[in-house]
């Protein structure tokens, strides 16, 4: 009898597999109900301090909405318009935010400082940023976004500015950031632009011939040897622009030039900036003075960071610490947020105090689960006051095994190149929320959908959520279908808000070609025919919850690195989905070096081996196949001391190739008569057999013919290490 896991299909996912395999092209424009009034905006910037005439917002609307590729006599016509109605003609954007914001959130190992540093920033980059330009111009309710800032949030920020008044707003956001972190590092700066340049990039005029600086000078230029490694650097190519890399033809060119000529051309400006005057300090603008609390040998250091200090001693909680003052205010917004008394830290550090506006992940997470009522999460909640998780130890209590945490650390991939391409403030603005939005709805839905209250604690932690990136710590037997939940919401609902903007030009064979998985879970098949505009990577790390945590830092930082590294070979293929590594930590002992040196040491995982002893990293339809084949395993009681045994010969011989392994795995196979349709099935059907995109690939389980491509020889890697990894953190039902 042939063992099938039952998969019960998330009602997360159901709605996808009912649609259509397609997604609908809409438009951004609109779609924000919120959305300013751009051609006021930058009307009120231009006209400052008088208030803009009509003709002036008629004239911004007309540039801005100018045809996406003019020739140069109408770009020419347009700028002469420019000239004969309207004498105000440049504005100021300023760009900026928080630097070497690691450092600063994790200079702490306990999590408390964590949460605090965390969501201290994310107040000074959000709120206070817009209070700033409250401030310079006052726009009616306080509560609300300011119509110049087009976006605040991931760590930094980006709006509209006069131009006399533009320099000073930036010297005041660094200022702030400092006044209420003390130690964190900013960078703000401000330039200024030419209306038409909102539009079209950056222009340059020829002065011989008094004309702009255009994509027949450009296609000119690029014939020229010694200009083209610089221009093809520039003017970069996109993977899905359907043009080979040294393309020079006519058509190809254009594609460079007018994909590069728009508002995003100004971010980049405004962006290299900002990277020259954090490691030159005194380049485009004041002198900027980074903090500096000197040590003396005589002092005590602070119980927190042991790098400055102690000039506070306050109880908190049952102790008493002494601390320098940024830690005490990390340590103090830290415990506000999750609703604790701070103690003596609020007398401690007067005349500063706790921000009252804090906007806490626990208060957006109640206010979902209010409109989410019907979420397993929800249904799970009765009337006694559920507290937040107070330590890693609260969330591990809710894993199965217990102890274990679970770190997802993700981010979008290439999603600095797709914001450089954004043609108008309007639509930069739309992205930039979306990008936010989904990413919190992601988090959020997963959570609701896999777990419940434990011990009246919610069993998580959420350390940051900005912009396309997030850092959450869950229990660990619901890492992986936490992560694999969060990156399908949120490449499915980027790709249907972000529609025909950024529609990439892929097919459903691209990724069966590099998918490698080939079995008949529904939840794979549904990734597989999605064709995502952006894909999200993700390293997941579980651990015990008593393992230092700078340590399981900088591994879900390197398994994230790892992941990133697949997504852009495979963008190469024009596949623009997210990727996946991961790794179970039992003991800190296991990694004493590196992810990357274990690997090789322990699976053989090196560029000149001929067998790889793991299939890591995978795509998201991949590790989706992965956790399936695992599922069947478990509901068909498959015993684990054979399965290990089949490990022992895949690792035995190192240098006998792998058909002594092969032939241990058919032996164990045919005497496990139970389980063995179950093998045959779910691994060596799903991973191992030839599939019709890839028939050259050779049935030898349970190992598969490697994808690289570039090998002359044939190679082979193996799914077994992996699966039993994560064997005894994927539950045997979803």
């Amino acid at each position: 009898m042939l063992i099938k896991p039952t998969i019960e299909v998330a009602p997360l996912m159901r709605r996808w597999y009912d649609k259509e395999q397609h997604f609908p092209k809409h438009r951004l424009e609109g779609f924000m109900s919120d959305t300013p009034d751009y051609n006021r905006v930058i009307a009120e910037c231009l006209a400052h301090p008088q208030l803009p005439s009509d003709d002036l917002i008629a004239l911004v609307k007309l540039v801005l909405t100018a045809e996406d590729e003019p020739s140069r006599e109408r770009l020419q016509a347009l700028n002469q318009q420019l000239n004969a109605h309207s004498n105000h003609r440049r504005l100021a954007l300023v760009y900026g935010g928080a630097t070497k914001i690691k450092g600063y959130v994790f200079e702490s190992p306990k999590l408390p400082e964590i949460r605090g540093a965390s969501a201290l920033l994310d107040w000074v980059g959000e709120q206070q940023v817009h209070q700033i330009w409250h401030k310079a111009f006052p726009k009616g309710d306080l509560s609300k976004p300011h119509p110049y800032v087009i976006y605040a949030s991931g760590g930094s920020f980006l709006a509209f500015a006069p131009c006399s008044e533009a320099q000073e707003l930036a010297t005041q956001v660094e200022r702030t950031y400092t006044e209420h972190t003390l130690t964190a590092n900013s960078v703000a700066v401000a330039a200024c632009f030419d209306l038409l340049e909102l539009r079209y990039g950056r222009l340059f005029r020829d002065q011989a011939t008094d004309s702009f600086y255009w994509v027949e000078d450009f296609i000119r230029d690029c014939q020229d040897a010694n200009k083209w490694a610089e221009l093809e650097q520039y003017y970069y190519l996109h993977e899905d622009s359907g043009f080979a890399a040294h393309d020079k033809s006519e058509a190809a060119l254009k594609w460079r030039f007018f994909n590069r000529k728009t508002f995003g051309e100004l971010v980049t400006v405004l962006a290299t900036m900002f990277h020259r005057r954090r490691d030159e300090r005194a380049s485009h603008g004041e002198p900027r003075y980074l903090p500096h609390y000197e040590l003396m040998p005589w002092d005590v250091k602070c119980h927190s960071s042991d790098v400055r200090s102690a000039v506070i001693e306050a109880r908190v909680g049952d102790d008493r610490r002494q601390l320098s003052e940024a830690s005490a205010r990390k340590l103090a917004v830290g415990r506000t947020v999750k609703g604790v008394d701070i103690g003596d830290l609020e007398k401690a550090l007067k005349p500063w105090r706790v921000p009252p506006d804090l906007e806490t992940w626990e208060a957006r997470w109640r206010e979902f689960l209010d409109n989410h009522k019907q979420s397993n999460y929800a249904r799970h909640l009765d009337n006694a006051a559920i507290k937040p998780a107070s330590d890693l130890a609260d969330i591990a209590a809710a894993s199965s095994p217990s102890r274990y945490i679970g770190l997802i650390y993700a981010d979008g991939n290439n999603i600095g190149r797709l914001m450089a391409t954004l043609t108008t403030p309007q639509r930069y603005y739309d992205v930039s929320h979306a990008l936010s939005e989904v990413a919190r709805e992601a988090v959020f839905t997963a959570l609701a959908e896999h777990l419940t209250p434990a011990n009246n604690i919610h069993p998580f932690e959420i350390l940051a959520i900005g912009g396309d990136d997030l850092f959450i710590i869950v229990p660990g037997d619901k890492a992986f279908d936490i992560a694999l939940t969060i990156a399908l919401h949120f490449e499915r609902e980027l790709t249907v808000r972000l529609g025909s903007l950024i529609q990439h030009k892929i097919t459903k064979s691209n990724q069966a070609n590099l998918v490698r998985y080939h079995g008949n879970d529904p939840v794979a098949q549904a990734i597989r025919t999605c064709s995502p505009a952006v894909g999200l990577s993700a390293g997941v790390l579980i651990a015990q919850e008593n393992t230092p945590f700078f340590f399981l830092r900088d591994l879900v930082e390197k398994l994230l690195t790892n992941a990133k590294k697949l997504a852009k070979r495979n963008a190469t293929g024009h596949f623009f989905g997210g990727t996946i590594d991961f790794m179970v930590l039992k003991s800190i002992g296991m990694v004493s070096d590196s992810i990357d040196a274990f690997r090789a040491e322990a699976l053989q995982d090196f560029s000149d081996s001929q067998r790889r002893l793991t299939a890591r990293p995978y795509t998201w339809a991949e590790f989706a196949g992965l956790l399936a084949s695992i599922r069947a395993l478990k509901q068909a009681n498959a015993p684990r001391s054979q399965l290990y045994r089949i490990q022992r010969v895949l690792l035995r011989n190192r240098t006998a190739g792998i058909f002594d392994s092969a032939m241990e795995y058919l032996y164990t196979r045919s005497r496990l008569r139970g389980i063995s349709e179950t093998l045959i099935e779910h691994v060596e059907k799903a991973w191992c057999w030839p599939s019709p995109s890839m028939p050259q690939r050779v049935h030898v389980p349970p190992w598969s013919s490697r994808l690289d491509g570039t090998a002359k020889e044939r190679r082979y890697e193996t799914i077994w290490p992996d699966l039993l990894e994560a064997y005894e953190f994927v539950p045997a039902e979803q």
